[in-house]
């Protein structure tokens, strides 16, 4: 379990967090399923499962769901070169398994190809889940695109109304001072005026 939890601001990110809750459900799921194929007794012969579902929490706005493989460690050349591409300050003991991510793309979803290495008995089960997790990595794509917008369209109207407000406080000094001088003297509104005509 990450120590960083997410973002519970709005309703986006509610919905956000239940995506993630259901993801980690599904990577639960897979391990049930997987495990269930592999101790059956209808199965013919020793199967096994080096691929995992990992969902991660990267930020408290951000969370990832990838396919993992577990890879022996060794202290042999060979294996050294098979552990290549862990996890930035990951920790490992010869002997041990740990897990390395495997590359998705840019697109939303594994291509099939990559659960090729598995048995033929499970390689369909691994296809099953991804086609539910890809829904969610395109699902939490959008939700986290609306939640930039919509700060954005906060950010940018909370800045309007500040300029629009500061104006307003201008216009009332100025307002103030036309009053004070009987209308003579028309200058400091012609000067306000000159100032907001100049482009940002």
């Amino acid at each position: 379990m990450s120590k960083v939890a997410l973002a519970r601001e709005t309703e986006l990110d509610e919905q956000y967090l239940e995506m993630y809750q259901t993801a980690m459900l599904l990577a639960q799921m897979y391990l049930q399923t997987i495990s269930a194929v592999i101790h059956s007794p209808v199965t013919e012969r020793e199967l096994h499962t080096h691929l995992l579902i990992s969902v991660r929490i990267r930020t408290p706005r951000s969370w990832t769901v990838t396919w993992c493989k577990k890879v022996p460690v060794q202290e042999t050349p060979k294996s050294q070169r098979r552990v290549e591409g862990l996890r930035k300050n990951a920790k490992y003991a010869p002997g041990r398994y740990v897990t390395r991510e495997l590359p998705k793309g840019a697109r939303d979803r594994y291509p099939n190809t990559t659960f090729n290495a598995l048995p033929v008995e499970v390689r369909g089960i691994a296809i099953y889940y991804e086609g539910f997790l890809a829904k969610l990595r395109t699902a939490a794509k959008g939700n986290r695109a609306l939640k930039k917008a919509e700060r954005y369209c906060i950010d940018r109207g909370a800045k309007a109304l500040a300029e629009c407000n500061s104006s307003l406080a201008e216009l009332r000094q100025v307002q103030a001072a036309l009053e004070c001088s009987g209308l003579r003297d028309l200058q400091p509104l012609a000067d306000l005026l000159s100032r907001g005509q100049k482009p940002d």
